[in-house]
């Protein structure tokens, strides 16, 4: 049955004045060789990144969200009746749409899954209509990218380039990032022991070794909401998923322990989540342009606009891993203009999308493409 859905919402219409128009989030419009300085930074980080993973990969593999732990077919149910400021853009009416969903995890480089790290979902719907976004005008498909962390790491894209660096200058040495994962992870096992909750303090690094399927994925960085901008989320709600939630899973198996514990549980189980919408009701509460910002849901709650359910399926293979890994590229800027990234961080992170896909198309002669149909995953 469908939830409630909440009219008591007065969300702010979209302002480009909400957002810094400057691709390095400088502030000075006249500071080209700044912008420039920094987009060939980014370039060049990620550049070195791809390399490296590519050569630690049987084929070519992302920058950063590497490893796939489960490549799952699902289907969305868009909710009907939905009040007005939530039935915007592609949930504007009811409607059941095919989608892919890609569990991974952070780190460009390829690590053992005893090595605790943030977790990553991203999400193609297809057969979504609207006005294009730029780069995207044959596709039918709108993607949305989660991870584990109700808040993004960097609040500027400085910080977001440094931790890059960061990664960049690290993944040679898996000693040093098995041993910042371990103290992270100690770390917070002590805050939740001393606060009685589990703190989203490993939004980077030391995440737990808990089931991938059990957590609830944030969107981080906002997006245009139709008329409003918003924050999304994915939110477990089939009863199966949520016993999955904080469960430790066996590691025994190092390199494939998340993965297993994806396949074994759609070998007999049904999965569904909800699709929740936080609307920005206060620019100063819910600023644009700093995602490290986490949105106060006391100010404007999360609140369910589809459901998306995955039936018994297998979860991942070779097969599954070429069609997907190595044929689809995920990115926020591949949809409907209705729902348009927001905030300089992302305009800058389109770089990196565009490279990514241009590096892997290039490294296995790979033809990436938006599907029209899942029909090589049923």
């Amino acid at each position: 049955m469908q939830p409630t859905v909440s009219s008591d919402i007065s969300p702010l219409e979209y302002q480009p004045a909400y957002e810094i128009l400057d691709e390095t989030g400088l502030a000075d419009e006249g500071l080209d060789q700044s912008r420039s300085r920094h987009k060939d930074n980014l370039q060049s980080t990620l550049r070195k990144i791809s390399e490296t993973t590519n050569r630690q990969s049987a084929y070519s593999t992302r920058s950063v969200h590497t490893r796939s732990h489960g490549l799952i077919y699902a289907e969305m149910e868009i909710y009907d009746n939905l009040p007005a400021q939530f039935a915007q853009g592609m949930f504007a009416s009811a409607k059941k749409l095919p989608l892919v969903m890609r569990f991974s995890t952070v780190p460009g480089d390829i690590l053992n899954d005893k090595l605790c790290t943030p977790r990553s979902l991203a999400i193609k719907i297809l057969g979504v209509e609207g006005e294009r976004l730029s780069g995207s005008e044959q596709a039918t498909t709108q993607n949305f990218l989660f991870v584990n962390g109700s808040s993004f790491l960097s609040s500027s894209v400085q910080q977001f380039l440094s931790n890059l660096k960061l990664l960049a200058n690290t993944d040679n040495t898996p000693e040093f990032k098995q041993f910042l994962a371990q103290i992270l992870q100690a770390t917070s096992k002590l805050i939740q022991s001393l606060s009685g909750g589990r703190e989203r303090l490993m939004n980077n690094e030391g995440q737990p070794e808990t089931n991938i399927l059990g957590e609830t994925y944030f969107s981080q960085d906002p997006i245009l909401y139709g008329n409003y901008m918003a924050k999304v989320a994915l939110v477990p709600v089939a009863p199966s998923l949520i016993a999955l939630t904080n469960k430790p899973i066996d590691v025994s198996f190092a390199s494939d322990s998340l993965k297993k514990s994806v396949v074994d549980f759609f070998i007999t189980h049904t999965a569904e989540w909800e699709l929740r919408v936080q609307l920005c009701t206060d620019i100063d509460k819910m600023p644009i342009e700093d995602s490290s910002v986490v949105w106060s849901e006391d100010v404007s709650p999360y609140l369910a606009v589809a459901k998306i359910t995955a039936k018994p399926q297998i979860a991942w293979s070779h097969y599954r891993s070429k069609v997907v890994d190595s044929g689809m590229m995920f990115s926020p800027w591949h949809g409907i203009k209705s729902h348009r990234p927001l905030g300089s961080v992302m305009r800058l992170r389109k770089i990196t999308y565009e490279m990514a896909k241009h590096a892997n198309a290039m490294a296995d002669s790979n033809i990436i493409a938006e599907p029209r149909d899942l029909d090589d995953l049923c």
